[in-house]
């Protein structure tokens, strides 16, 4: 019982925090990515495949709400956790480790599903035609959010200061989803490049989460890609935080 009222307090202490700074977490949760997907439509022209090719930059959208949201945002607030003492004052309380772990993934779980829900909205207002394989979505948004949250973690851990780890965190949050090819097809880039971006976990959620949107359920790949990154990258960014940090 105890457990889970520490879990319940590091959420509510997170949420506080996005609800004082509404302003940055709609930019990055909703309206940058709304924006991409008009642009990216704009540009594209009509064709064909027009029906398809909303879906895939719906899809994009929705991977760079969930990259701002669990790096660039959540990155920060774990920054301004460790930079302004908040961290101390959490690894002093009889608090464990593990109750600010949870607590954090849970409010990076419910950022993620306000931003994702809002964008599916816009989506078909907008005209994608959207047959959603719900429970797939979910696994998927699941699963790239553990994914970018470790990353996050990882950046905020490893920062030396307040604001090196907010560059880092709002590079990396842009730029796994621009070097990705999501809003373009992979053939537009060099090759070596190309390679190098087919094993970005931005890649596999934007193909699982394009699938997925279609009625589709062929993800098997990407689900054990996301899986072992996620392990991988949450395993690290916890393993390097110094919750009793001199």
């Amino acid at each position: 019982m105890k457990r889970m009222t520490d879990i319940t307090g590091v959420f509510r202490i997170q949420l506080a925090s996005m609800r004082r700074e509404m302003g940055p977490f709609l930019l990055a949760a909703l309206i940058f990515p709304s924006a991409m997907y008009l642009f990216a439509n704009a540009v594209s022209g009509a064709g064909s495949q027009q029906d398809q090719t909303r879906l895939r930059f719906l899809a994009g959208s929705i991977i760079f709400s969930l990259s701002l949201t669990s790096i660039s945002w959540l990155g920060y607030l774990l920054l301004e956790n460790r930079f302004t003492g908040r961290l101390k004052l959490f690894a002093t309380m009889p608090l464990a480790p593990s109750s600010y772990v949870f607590g954090v993934l849970i409010f990076a779980i419910t950022q993620a599903m306000l931003g994702t829900t809002a964008l599916l909205v816009i989506g078909r207002l907008l005209g994608a035609q959207l047959r959603p394989n719900y429970f797939l979505l979910l696994v998927v948004i699941l699963l790239t959010i553990l994914c970018l949250c470790g990353l996050g973690v990882v950046v905020a851990a490893r920062a030396r200061s307040f604001s090196e780890g907010s560059l880092l965190t709002d590079t990396l949050g842009a730029g796994l989803v621009l070097l990705a090819p999501i809003y373009y097809s992979p053939e537009m880039m060099p090759r070596g490049l190309r390679l190098l971006t087919q094993f970005l976990p931005t890649t596999f959620s934007a193909r699982a989460v394009q699938t997925t949107l279609a009625g589709g359920h062929a993800i098997g790949n990407e689900l054990f890609a996301l899986g072992v990154t996620a392990l991988i990258t949450l395993s690290l960014g916890f393993r390097l935080m110094k919750w009793r940090e001199e």
